[in-house]
């Protein structure tokens, strides 16, 4: 009968059955580490008449995330912002205000852009009555989180928030306060 003996010790040990072979192999060591976000934008939407223009995007914060010397990546984003809005409707019987966004993370790396997640925010607002109007004014917190298995680059993570439809006649919309971060985790 063979007996193996192991040898305690920091190595990861490989033995065969017919004689022993030593393959060492480095103690992974686990990093754990936090990126901030570079330069935060706020997203102020343009409203001509009372009307939210079309088509309008924006880049509401970027961090960078260097993972090139990680075995097994993680990366958990966070992002947080005050979404601020203020509006009326005053035509006909029935009253509507709408907002719709898409915020969107982008991960960028070695120089291919994908789309990784996308969350939508809508608030509606109906309301079937015989008043003469109504005004809303809203500002609250939008957050979402993502947890990334990427591979070993060096990548860019950025939120994008785009409009995509308005009901109601708005004074104000914007995307304050933008944090984007990201909690990095790997073995080297």
């Amino acid at each position: 009968m063979l007996h193996r003996q192991y040898p305690a010790n920091n190595y990861d040990q490989g033995y065969d059955t017919d004689k022993t072979e030593f393959r060492s192999c480095r103690k992974p060591e686990m990093k754990l580490w936090l990126e901030c976000g570079l330069n935060p934008q706020d997203a102020i939407f343009e409203i001509d008449d009372g009307d939210v223009e079309e088509d309008q995007t924006f880049v509401l914060d970027r961090v960078i995330v260097d993972a090139s010397h990680l075995c097994r990546p993680l990366v958990k984003i966070e992002f947080s912002s005050i979404i601020f809005f203020e509006a009326e409707d005053e035509n006909g019987g029935e009253h509507e205000i709408e907002v719709d966004l898409l915020f969107k993370l982008i991960r960028t790396c070695n120089g291919h852009s994908e789309c990784v997640q996308s969350w939508r925010y809508l608030k509606e607002f109906e309301i079937e009555n015989d008043i003469d109007e109504i005004e809303i004014e809203i500002s609250e917190p939008f957050t979402v989180t993502f947890c990334d298995r990427t591979c070993p680059n060096c990548c860019e993570y950025r939120m994008v928030v785009e409009g995509k439809e308005f009901e109601g006649e708005f004074d104000a919309l914007r995307v304050v306060k933008p944090d984007l971060s990201a909690l990095v985790q790997g073995t080297i």
